[in-house]
């Protein structure tokens, strides 16, 4: 019994994610879930003629069926076929195309263990950390899992920011900004190499840093402080809070709903990633040099060789 109702929980925090991170690419007015199936049963009949379907090594055979809504988000359906054929939807989830690549460091795909998600773990240096991601194209690794992963282009769905004012610094200021992150993405790697210098260098940094943060704090606002912040927020493993500089803006429409929807480019701790979010759900105006605070729902695209 306590079984169930912790299986019960988790699908309804599930379902809670996804009708919340929607919102972001133009469907604010799907709330409960008896409507979020309507939209989802009328995208899959009308566009089942264009479903793709790709094999597993356990000879399992998924599909999926891409619904664009804009020039740039579009939403996905996916499950698996039953033995007589039969499509069983198994979720969704809001898709960006026409991405760029935000990295090209070490990263690995794992597949859930209850249902056809994929979740990638991407080792970047410039974070200090692995960052989890929902993987947005499966099927293409599915089909291709012999070949290497060459990059990635990470981007994110959010149904709450605010804009912030830039933190003004001197070009001399950003020249040296840019140094230290340099050689802090250096050391990390000479680290995981067993280098004990490196080590000892990272650590006093971090008290260093830790103890500088904590002087200033008591007299100014942490935003004024951090330029840009990737961290996990929350239980949800692909879950992050971010602020970033934002470096483009686009604006799009929904064709289904005629919603607003933002696109913005975003450089977070010098990796850029994009981020779609319902205009009416940003605070503040946007604009290119201004800084983007929000959590975000994080996907990636991988490419391979």
């Amino acid at each position: 019994m306590r079984l169930a109702t912790k299986y019960a929980n988790l699908v309804g925090k599930r379902e809670y994610k996804l009708q919340n991170y929607i919102r972001s690419i133009g469907f604010s007015m799907y709330k409960k879930k008896n409507e979020v199936k309507e939209l989802l049963d009328k995208i899959q009949r009308e566009n089942i003629a264009s479903a793709r379907i790709s094999v597993t090594t356990e000879k399992e055979r998924l599909w999926e069926i891409r619904k664009s809504l804009s020039e740039s988000v579009g939403l996905c359906i996916y499950g698996y076929l039953e033995n007589l054929g039969v499509f069983i939807r198994e979720g969704y989830f809001p898709y960006i195309k026409n991405t760029s690549i935000s990295s090209a460091s070490k990263c690995s795909i794992e597949k859930h263990i209850d249902d056809s998600v994929f979740s990638g773990m991407l080792d970047d240096n410039r974070l200090g950390m692995s960052l989890i991601f929902r993987l947005s194209n499966p099927l293409d690794y599915i089909d291709n899992t012999s070949r290497k992963i060459s990059s990635i282009n990470l981007f994110g769905f959010c149904s709450d920011g605010k804009v912030l004012l830039p933190i003004k610094k001197t070009l001399v200021e950003i020249e040296n900004s840019k140094q230290r992150s340099q050689d802090r993405t250096l050391l990390i790697e000479a680290a995981k190499r067993g280098d004990e210098n490196a080590i000892d260098t990272l650590t006093t940094d971090e008290a260093l840093l830790y103890s500088t943060l904590s002087d200033r704090i008591q007299t100014e606002d942490v935003y004024s402080i951090v330029d840009t912040l990737f961290m996990p927020y929350g239980m949800e493993n692909d879950i992050y809070s971010i602020v970033g500089n934002i470096l483009d803006i686009k604006e799009e429409e929904n064709i289904l709903t005629n919603e607003n929807i933002l696109i913005l480019k975003v450089e977070c701790s010098d990796i850029e990633l994009r981020i779609a979010i319902k205009k009416e759900d940003l605070q503040g105006e946007p604009m290119v040099g201004r800084r983007f605070k929000g959590n975000i729902w994080l996907h990636g695209k991988i490419n391979q060789e």
